[in-house]
């Protein structure tokens, strides 16, 4: 409570600093313990004030006047101070809502249908069957439609354009889709630039024929996104095939150990375990572990790998079999991989011009896809095989330039016995196994 030392008023609002009546400084307490109070903030009005002034005359009336102007301007100081008060008030909820995510979309966000278009999308990533791989490009789609802030799945929707470019598609088709991925990646990295899916996804879009498969980029990308989450077992699968396609097969088998670890379901880093036992030459294990893995989780790349260890192995019926089948099913065969395993295969057989034409027509299908290089090792081989020295260093050298190095393999493959003592095959693997070892001690 506090009181005015000259009219002796009582208030009981003690944010007042004057009296109302006279302008008085206040006191605090009350006037006595005798009186009631005689003020109230309601009393306060420009009338009130304006009445005591002119109800004094001579100095007193001056001085009631003055105390007066005190009042009112107490009064103009408080509406100044409140109309700032709500000024910063309303600055901050604009400010607040301007930084708030807004989506795109006319209806409200449903994060829970988005994760559920997610996880639904995420489970048929792990296949490179074409049927999975379109479901999950639809379900992935579906995921930032309904949430358009949804980091993760711009990841895997990047992923998913990034396997059927690799593997499915040519010409401009191809194009936009490698476009529509670096798309969902940057607006994954732009809602949450530490997001180690992303920058795996980066990296994937980063190793392809396109981007001329430069592995140590690819290499640095995989490993920000182990750095970011070392539990993230595809940023683990993807860095083991960069290593074994240059030949850094220990450090392959580490990562995928790490892989499976991680995640024993993953289907295609089990299967990867027979790629690096046959690129040792150990083409049986390589055979036990291509059978522990479902066909149709990569039909291209599982057929084409058994029917080539099959062919190694001197198993060449069973070898064709597997052929014979996958054209069955897959007659186009995108990337001409089996076309190539075939055209060995009528090699060994001695039916030269017939390998000769499946040569020309693993090359005019397979240019351009993401297996290519494997195509061109094995047309380097069918041309060994026919005793072609010229041609096939030829083809090493594509298959080299195109993103398969891989030296240990190139050093161990018995098929191309018939031309090592030749002087140009004999200069490419020395600068193989210079660049190799380059890898080697770099990476």
């Amino acid at each position: 409570m506090k009181r005015c030392p000259d009219c002796r008023r009582d208030y009981y609002d003690d944010t007042l600093l004057y009296c109302l009546d006279d302008g008085s400084e206040l006191l605090e307490g009350p006037a006595s313990g005798k009186e009631m109070p005689t003020a109230i903030l309601g009393e306060f009005s420009e009338d009130n004030i304006r009445t005591k002034i002119h109800s004094g005359s001579g100095s007193g009336s001056a001085s009631t006047a003055s105390k007066a102007f005190s009042a009112k301007s107490w009064r103009l100081g408080l509406i100044v101070g409140a109309v700032a008060v709500l000024a910063v008030l309303v600055i901050s909820l604009v400010m607040y809502f301007r930084n708030e995510p807004v989506s795109s979309s006319a209806g409200p966000i449903d994060h829970s249908k988005a994760y559920e278009y997610y996880v639904r999308g995420k489970i048929k990533i792990g296949s490179e069957n074409p049927e999975d791989n379109d479901a999950s490009i639809k379900f992935l789609e579906q995921a930032v439609a309904a949430d358009p802030n949804y980091a993760e799945a711009y990841a895997a929707l990047a992923q998913a354009y990034n396997i059927k470019a690799f593997l499915r598609v040519s010409g401009e088709q191809k194009k936009r889709l490698n476009e529509d991925a670096e798309v969902a990646v940057e607006k994954a990295l732009g809602l949450n630039p530490n997001l180690a899916y992303a920058h795996f996804a980066r990296g994937l879009i980063l190793w392809t024929p396109d981007k001329r498969f430069p592995h140590e980029q690819a290499i640095q990308s995989y490993k920000r996104a182990i750095a970011l989450d070392p539990n993230l077992d595809e940023a683990h699968h993807r860095l083991a095939v960069v290593y074994f396609h240059i030949g850094l097969l220990d450090k392959a088998k580490e990562e995928l150990d790490k892989t499976m670890a991680i995640n024993p379901n993953n289907t295609l880093g089990r299967f990867r375990f027979g790629v690096i036992d046959g690129y040792r030459g150990r083409y049986e294990e390589a055979l036990a572990q291509f059978k522990t893995v479902p066909r149709d989780a990569s039909p291209s790349l599982i057929d084409r790998n058994v029917a080539d260890v099959l062919f190694r192995l001197g198993r060449t019926e069973e070898s064709e079999a597997v052929v014979d089948d996958y054209f069955r099913k897959y007659p186009t065969d995108e990337g001409g991989n089996v076309t190539s395993v075939k055209a060995m295969l009528l090699a060994r057989a001695g039916k030269e011009s017939e390998a000769e034409e499946a040569i020309q027509r693993a090359i005019e299908i397979g240019q351009g896809f993401g297996h290519f290089h494997h195509t061109a090792y094995n047309v380097a081989s069918t041309y060994a095989l026919l005793n072609k020295p010229d041609e096939a260093v030829k083809w090493l050298t594509v298959a080299a330039e195109d993103g398969f190095p891989c030296y240990p393999y190139f050093e161990n493959d018995r098929t191309l016995d018939n031309i090592r003592q030749n002087p140009s095959f004999i200069g490419f693997m020395t600068r193989l196994k210079a660049q190799w070892e380059k890898y080697s001690a770099s990476l």
